[in-house]
């Protein structure tokens, strides 16, 4: 029976009224919201705050003063807050600076500070620390590996190569307390992108001149983003917690950051099957396990890296300085091998310096191509047939894991096949290694570089431009090369300038100023409970240390 119609509005009137109760009830009696110790609401998917520590592994820093030299101290970044940040997609998003704005020119670049940001001991932060961070950072004593990532900065390469430099020459201005200003020789888009990175963060002056390189210990250290250093146990770990001062737009979920100290050679999945940790890289010698793992496969995602393995020279001396020899080394690598069978797919041959993610690649397989005959030809044009007389050459690696280490094995075993070359090996930290990479000792190393921005200006110009000693990546000498890299600083037709770009890398790979070998494919395994992972839009998991926290799964396990 169908009721009638002022039946129907007396059944909608009752239905509404019940529902309203019912929603009263549910209110009254609904779960108070999660709530950290800087006022930042958890989702609703989060485990209780107990449970609120992130634990990772890494090696013990030493030091967190990055802006001077980041590879002293890498996976400590989210300690300090820069200008701006970036959002799972490379995207520029307030930080320090709560907006910013450039002139008609692209020359000049405003800042304008959030006036309510504050240091972890409680002064304001203000451009006047930036104004110090990069006059100290660029200044010539300081020999940044990193300075001539600023170079398109007025001013910035005078004041890094001279030591009587005025610091006034350096284009980066103070407007008032809250408004920097910085000013390029040319147009330069990507400035922001630079001015988030690391290398780029804020120190506090009167920590860094009242206890010199001593200010980043733990009862020392002075910090502007969300979390605080509090603990740093020599040999075992560092803990951060909440900075109560932070009320910037980044604030992180978890109440705690635990880093545990291990050495990446030492990495495997065994803390993370342990339930030790909720995030693990996958090398390439447990790949296949993890694939046919049900479970693990389940939580592994696959991501292509904006990055690049290569071998290096020391191209200014024998027998290196001869670009047969290096050209016979180019030819004589199966790159097919290495990425399908001793990487077993996780990652993709390369043959220059810039992956495919990058919109300036091209295809240079021709050029580098695996040819054993040609390289056996090159190396006795070269003066060394068969191998003879070429002294034995050692190869430098960094902290290599058991993945590093059998990519070096397979192409001294190449070499040895195919040119009759022998090599050694040594094995160097981080430090190390980067001292004597950028002082010009290496003869022959393997290294990767992972782009710090998608723009070719990093990858090329960064990484391949002729500088000099204790002041450049690499020794590698070409004048059009050169020339090429500053047209492409000029040019601000973004068409015509990844045509230039395209140009410069041509040369570099026919000289084989460096040897490519592969581009990595990043295999990470994320646990269920660990959650705040954004998905990019190349399809990849993103993590950050604010985004992040610990999810109810996490309970199950207790």
């Amino acid at each position: 029976m169908i009721p009638s119609p002022r039946l129907r509005k007396v059944l909608l009137v009752v239905w509404a009224t019940a529902a309203f109760s019912t929603v009263a009830v549910l209110s009254s009696s609904a779960v108070p919201p999660l709530v950290n110790a800087i006022g930042k609401v958890l989702p609703l998917d989060a485990a209780p705050l107990a449970y609120q520590t992130y634990h990772f592994m890494r090696d013990e820093p030493a030091s967190l003063d990055v802006s001077v030299n980041l590879y002293v101290g890498e996976w400590n970044e989210f300690l300090f807050e820069t200008l701006l940040g970036r959002d799972e997609n490379e995207d520029l998003i307030p930080a320090a600076a709560e907006r910013w704005e450039t002139s008609a020119d692209g020359k000049t670049w405003t800042f304008y500070l959030r006036k309510t940001g504050k240091w972890s001991d409680g002064r304001p932060v203000t451009a006047y620390d930036f104004l110090y961070t990069y006059r100290r950072s660029l200044s010539y004593e300081t020999a940044n590996p990193y300075a001539a990532f600023y170079y398109d900065i007025k001013g910035t390469k005078y004041y890094n190569q001279n030591e009587d430099a005025d610091p006034n020459t350096l284009g980066v201005r103070v407007k008032d307390e809250y408004t920097l200003e910085i000013e390029t020789d040319h147009p330069a888009p990507y400035l922001g992108l630079i001015l988030s990175y690391p290398t780029s963060m804020p120190v506090p002056r009167w920590q860094v001149e009242k206890y010199g390189t001593r200010w980043t210990e733990a009862e020392n250290c002075v910090t502007n983003s969300s979390y605080q250093l509090t603990e740093w146990q020599t040999g075992s770990h560092m803990t951060f917690t909440l900075n109560p001062y932070y009320d910037g737009p980044l604030k992180g979920y978890v109440e705690n950051l635990h880093r545990t100290f291990r050495h990446p050679s030492a990495a495997n999945l065994l803390p993370y099957e342990n339930n030790e940790v909720g995030f693990a890289n996958v090398q390439a010698n447990e790949l296949r396990r993890v694939q046919q793992d049900p479970i693990l496969s389940s939580e592994m995602v696959s991501t292509p890296a904006d990055g690049t393995w290569y071998v290096f020279f020391n191209t200014h001396e024998p027998p290196f300085n001869n670009m047969k020899v290096r050209q016979a080394i180019a030819h004589a690598i199966d790159r097919d091998t290495i990425c399908n069978v001793i990487l077993r797919g996780a990652a993709t041959p390369a043959y220059s310096m810039l992956p495919r993610t990058f919109d300036a690649h091209e295809n240079y397989s021709y050029v580098q191509r695996f040819d054993p005959q040609l390289a056996r030809r090159l190396l006795s044009e070269a003066g060394y047939p068969d191998g003879r007389a070429f002294p034995t050459m050692e190869m430098w690696l960094r902290q290599a894991n058991p993945e590093t280490r059998l990519v070096a094995e397979v192409i001294q075993s190449m070499l040895q096949e195919h040119l009759g070359i022998r090599i050694t090996f040594r094995s160097a930290d981080y430090p190390a290694f980067t001292s004597n990479m950028f002082n010009w000792n290496i003869k022959l190393g393997l290294v990767p570089f992972f782009a710090d921005y998608r723009d070719p200006k990093n990858m090329l110009d960064m990484i391949w431009r002729p500088g000099e000693r204790g002041r450049s990546r690499h020794d590698y000498t070409n004048k059009a090369f050169g020339r090429l890299l500053q047209e492409a600083d000029r040019e601000a037709d973004s068409v015509k300038r990844t045509n230039i770009y395209r140009q410069a890398e041509r040369i570099l790979v026919e000289e084989a100023g460096g040897v490519f070998i592969y581009h990595p494919v990043t295999n990470a395994l994320y646990k269920p409970w660990i959650k705040g992972l954004k998905r990019n839009k190349f399809g990849g998991k993103t993590f950050s240390f604010t985004d992040v926290y610990i999810g109810k799964e996490y309970l199950e396990l207790r």
